[in-house]
């Protein structure tokens, strides 16, 4: 349980550098809870190649991301990363073919300022279907193609990970005031903080600011609740 607390710990500060919700439905018909959400993933790819390491993640997040409790404008977003897995593979230039079941799309990948990492965002990604490989490839160096499997499939959706989330936190929300308003902004994501061979959970944060949340770590397929910060 000190193990636990300690990622779901590491998995909030990470969140504050990368700013990432199984069904989509219209603003109008969510739930008051399932309108506090401001950040959350659709699909979880990941893979590795002799070479390669890669995931692609979908979801929404907000356009202008602000970790003050409130949610603005929401954007979808597509985002490709890559890391290489030996370091003479580091300083290179790469392109990708993303490989979906009713398309393809293809374009540069960019490093990252810090890391080793290269990343691109993927333009209407949801046209081209399931994903099912993404081939990285250096002109006359390298050509590595890599099948990716999304990891939300057979997770339990958004909405039931909400109601868990509400049931848990339902005295602290209680609590923050007299009519039990919620005023807090909900990330919902599947998240391996540790390393690829590492399981993988639904992180749950009530937020209200970076020094002010409430986190859970759910098993993805049973809710279980594996950690919890209040």
């Amino acid at each position: 349980m000190k193990k636990a607390f300690i990622v779901i710990t590491l998995i909030f500060a990470l969140l504050f550098t990368f700013a990432a919700c199984k069904e989509e439905t219209p603003q109008e018909e969510k739930s008051p809870l399932e309108q506090r959400v401001s950040t959350c993933h659709d699909a979880v790819y990941v893979g590795a190649s002799d070479d390669f390491s890669a995931d692609f993640i979908l979801g929404e997040k907000e356009k202008l991301i602000e970790i003050d409790g409130k949610v603005g404008e929401l954007t979808p977003f597509a985002t490709l990363t890559v890391t290489p897995r030996s370091a003479a593979l580091y300083n290179n230039t790469y392109t990708y073919t993303l490989k979906g079941e009713a398309g393809e799309r293809t374009g540069d990948l960019v490093k990252d300022v810090v890391g080793a990492a290269f990343s691109a965002e993927i333009a209407d990604a949801k046209e081209i279907g399931k994903v099912l490989s993404v081939t990285i490839t250096c002109e006359g160096i390298v050509s590595s193609e890599v099948t990716l499997t999304d990891k939300m499939e057979g997770t339990l959706p958004r909405k039931e990970i909400l109601a868990i989330a509400e049931r848990e936190f339902e005295d602290a929300i209680k609590a923050e005031s007299d009519t039990g308003k919620l005023e807090r902004e909900i990330y919902v994501k599947l998240v391996n903080a540790l390393s690829e061979d590492s399981p993988y959970y639904y992180y749950v944060s009530f937020i209200k600011s970076p020094s002010d949340y409430w986190a859970l770590l759910l098993d993805p397929a049973t809710g279980e609740v594996i950690s919890k910060k209040v």
